[in-house]
């Protein structure tokens, strides 16, 4: 079991990891190799070999030991939320925040067409169905902005070819940004608006 690292270095630690594309690896030299990597290395990277590979390729599962390491790797800044349990997918255990923030994963495969709106605004979600009774545009926007309640976002390029090409954990790419510098950056999909985030030029 890991040790929180001291208020002042993890306070510096949540900014260094802000806006800016990184890899797990980066993380590993940032933090430091955790006693137990090979072991979880092995683990996460052995599910590519459970039936048809859907352990590893499929965001219906992936979630699950993608959040788990960013658990292992950072020592307990990072810690596992819960699922569907009205609890975010990540917590941020940042001291100088009286209560745990809220960190939303969403997985992408192209770095221009990030969708991180709510669950409930894809294909046939109710929330699809809010957004047709809407009478403006604007009405549109607000109603899926108001579901960016969670204090980060944290992007992993772990769908489609992405993930299928990966072969090292260690080299999976992730941006943690917080969610009021990404309200302003995002962009329409053709059915939700403020939907999409295209950070192919960071």
């Amino acid at each position: 079991m890991y040790t929180l690292a001291p208020r002042r270095k993890q306070m510096v630690q949540i900014k260094s990891l802000c806006n800016k594309w990184m890899t797990i690896e980066d993380l590993l030299n940032y933090f430091g190799t955790p006693a137990n990597w090979k072991y979880k290395k092995q683990q996460y990277e052995s599910l590519r070999e459970i039936g048809d590979g859907e352990l590893w390729t499929s965001g219906r599962h992936n979630h699950i030991w993608i959040q788990d390491i960013f658990q292992t790797v950072t020592n307990g800044l990072i810690s596992i939320g819960g699922q569907g349990r009205k609890n975010p997918d990540l917590f941020l255990n940042d001291p100088a925040s009286p209560e745990p923030l809220r960190i939303e994963v969403k997985g992408f495969d192209k770095k221009d067409k990030i969708r991180v709106s709510a669950s409930k605004f894809f294909a046939s979600n109710g929330g699809m169905t809010e957004l047709a009774e809407c009478k403006t545009s604007a009405e549109r926007d607000a109603l899926v902005r108001s579901h960016y309640h969670d204090d980060y976002y944290l992007l992993t390029k772990s769908n489609g070819n992405s993930i299928k090409a990966l072969t090292r954990v260690e080299d999976m790419e992730f941006f943690l940004i917080k969610t009021d510098e990404m309200i302003p950056l995002l962009k329409d999909s053709n059915s939700v608006p403020s939907s999409i985030l295209d950070l192919s030029e960071v």
